[in-house]
C-alpha cells in the first residue's frame, strides 16, 4: 500500500509535522504515514487518506480520536503520522 502522498512530497506541504508535535486537544488531518507496515492496521482502525483527528493524550500510548472512536497508538507510531494541523473536526 503506497503512503498517502510520498514522503519526497511532504516535505514541500508547508505546515506538515509529526503528529507528536501538535498540541493536546488539537485538530489536525492526516497527511502521511510513513511507516509502511502500519499503515493496513491504522487504516482499519479509521486513520484513512485525509481523515480529521484529535490529540488527546501524547505519550505512550498516544491517544488520538477518529470520528467517534478513541485509539492508542505506540509513541513510535505516532512519530510516523504526518498532520496538517488545524482540520475541522465537524462539531
Amino acid at each position: 500500500m503506497p503512503p498517502l502522498i510520498p514522503s519526497s512530497d511532504a516535505a514541500s506541504v508547508p505546515g506538515v509535522v509529526p503528529l507528536t508535535a501538535v498540541p493536546v486537544g488539537a485538530v489536525a488531518t492526516l497527511h502521511e504515514v510513513r511507516d509502511a507496515e502500519s499503515r493496513p492496521v491504522l487504516k482499519s482502525l479509521g486513520l484513512t487518506d485525509a481523515c480529521v483527528l484529535r490529540l488527546c493524550k501524547v505519550g505512550d500510548p498516544c491517544i488520538v480520536q477518529v470520528r467517534s472512536t478513541r485509539i492508542g497508538l505506540s509513541s513510535a507510531v505516532a512519530r510516523c503520522l504526518f498532520v496538517v494541523p488545524g482540520g475541522t473536526d465537524g462539531k
